[in-house]
């Protein structure tokens, strides 16, 4: 990523699964829809017909294939496996949902419900199999055994190892832009002498690259912003300056803490044999902690129902926002981004993630040259709009206040990484200082109407889906989404798959 000015030029990494199941396979398997009111925004604000909460829990109860059904929640009959753990691994997340539920903020018995109230505590489910295995969304949706019987009837070629360098378009009588083509090559030039070959498109292409994938290819193919593919010499096929902007992100900053060896992740690192103990308890009864998803609890609120002390607001007022804004996520484990920093890497065995979950900041994806293999120039711009900053000092101080509850209830939980006091000021700069990303690229190929003034070049495919001025291509992954939606963006992105589908099968039928 490019240096961040917001963050006193600090850089960060940023991460896509290039194989088979996308970011499924390196996840943290977390198994989160989001609230009703979220899509019905998308489809009423956003401007997006059949994008609301009722067509996309169809398409969530679709897919799911959880261990217990429950009418209009969870469905049993569909491809992708979740679960939910009925006990935690560690008391430190035990011990900060009781915190929570202490402080005023409601327990909420099934996170994916649509009825769970928008502000409380839960814990979480996820996409792990019964046999504790990540089911991935290869493994769910495209099985081998699926896989190798559509390939024998001509219907599926899987090509490992490959890059679509790009899109070939060309112009019919009308003048309308039509994709006829698709350019593969290997992943490495002049690997094994692969060449580069076209594939010829008979009905239509669907691009799933990701918001930083997606992007790319349609500007390699001269679809994108017209003056940045000009500068780097690329034939402008069709100006769309919105591809490859509005890029978002759920923004984090942690505060570290140490608590008993025992309740953390690292005691894997610490004590060799109970990582033995946890391989036979693996092997022979299923059991332990070789299942353990990365984050077991979260807890969901609103800056504005936060006291000065970011303590739940204990009167019957109304409220109208129906929506969070933050996001607190505890981690068993160090969970501070140093790998890339300019900090040295402390000692600590817990987290706490405050997360900003409506962030009016917004990124952009840039080519850094034609050359498909050449790094992408991704700028998330964090923090590029002030108004992001209250909402998560407010975090902060609710997590501080998570602590000092766990350690009323006599829980053991020592200061590491901590903020040195709870003016603006000092929170201000631990935000810029003490930071990360969460992983939940969206947006740069957003769905929406395309004189929609308030996104920059207003949007880059229509409700169903469709490239502006370009057919027979689609976009269907994060890239699409209006904004972000403020849930974990695994399971809407999966839902976007499945609208896709239904779209086209509805439009071949």
């Amino acid at each position: 990523m490019r240096s961040q000015a917001a963050l006193d030029g600090r850089s960060m990494e940023a991460y896509s699964g290039a194989v088979l199941g996308g970011t499924s396979k390196i996840n943290g398997m977390l198994y989160m829809r989001g609230l009703p009111a979220e899509y019905d925004r998308w489809e009423a604000e956003g401007g997006v017909k059949g994008w609301g909460w009722d067509a996309m829990q169809k398409c969530f109860l679709k897919s799911e294939k959880a261990d217990v059904e429950v009418e209009g929640v969870h469905s049993t009959k569909g491809l992708w496996k979740t679960r939910t753990h009925a006990d935690f691994y560690f008391r430190a997340s035990a011990e900060v949902l009781e915190a929570a539920k202490e402080l005023g903020l409601p327990y909420i018995p099934d996170i994916n419900s649509p009825s769970h109230p928008p502000f409380g505590c839960a814990r979480l489910d996820v996409t792990i199999d019964e046999n504790a295995h990540r089911h991935s969304t290869d493994r769910a949706f495209l099985p081998k055994k699926l896989a190798l019987e559509r390939m024998r009837a001509g219907q599926l070629h899987i090509c490992t190892g490959t890059i679509v360098e790009r899109l070939v378009t060309e112009r019919t009588a009308e003048g309308e832009l039509v994709v006829t083509g698709v350019v593969v090559g290997p992943t490495v030039e002049g690997k094994h002498r692969s060449k580069p070959r076209t594939i010829r498109v008979r009905k239509e292409v669907v691009l799933s690259a990701g918001p930083f994938g997606s992007p790319q290819i349609l500007m390699l193919s001269g679809i994108g912003p017209a003056e940045h593919l000009k500068e780097l010499g690329i034939t402008i096929m069709k100006d769309l300056p919105a591809v490859g902007s509005n890029l978002q992100d759920h923004f984090g900053v942690t505060v570290e803490y140490n608590v008993r060896m025992w309740d953390s992740l690292h005691s894997l690192q610490k004590w060799p044999w109970r990582i033995l103990i946890e391989l036979v308890r693996y092997l022979i009864w299923g059991t332990g902690l070789m299942l353990l998803p990365i984050m077991q609890v979260a807890i969901f609120t609103h800056s504005k129902v936060l006291d000065d002390r970011g303590l739940p607001i204990k009167t019957e007022r109304a409220f109208e926002e129906k929506l969070p804004d933050i996001e607190i996520m505890p981690m068993t484990c160090q969970s501070g981004d140093y790998a890339v920093g300019r900090l040295p890497k402390p000692s600590v065995n817990f987290s706490l993630i405050s997360t900003l979950l409506a962030p009016q900041s917004r990124g952009t994806v840039r080519l850094s040259s034609p050359d498909p293999r050449s790094p992408l120039v991704i700028d998330p711009a964090y923090l590029s709009n002030p108004a992001d900053i209250a909402p998560l000092r407010a975090s902060l101080k609710l997590s501080l206040r998570l602590r000092d509850r766990m350690r009323a209830r006599g829980y053991m939980i020592q200061d590491a990484l901590v903020p040195k006091s709870e003016n603006d000021e000092d929170l201000d700069a631990w935000i810029r200082v003490y930071n990360r990303t969460t992983y939940h690229y969206s947006s740069t190929c957003r769905m929406g109407r395309l004189d929609d003034e308030k996104w920059d070049g207003g949007a880059v495919v229509d409700e169903q889906l469709k490239v502006y001025g370009v057919r027979r291509l689609r976009v269907a992954d994060s890239s699409v989404f209006p904004w972000i939606p403020r849930t974990h963006t695994q399971v809407p992105a999966v839902a976007v798959a499945e609208r896709c589908a239904e779209m086209i099968l509805s439009q071949e039928s």
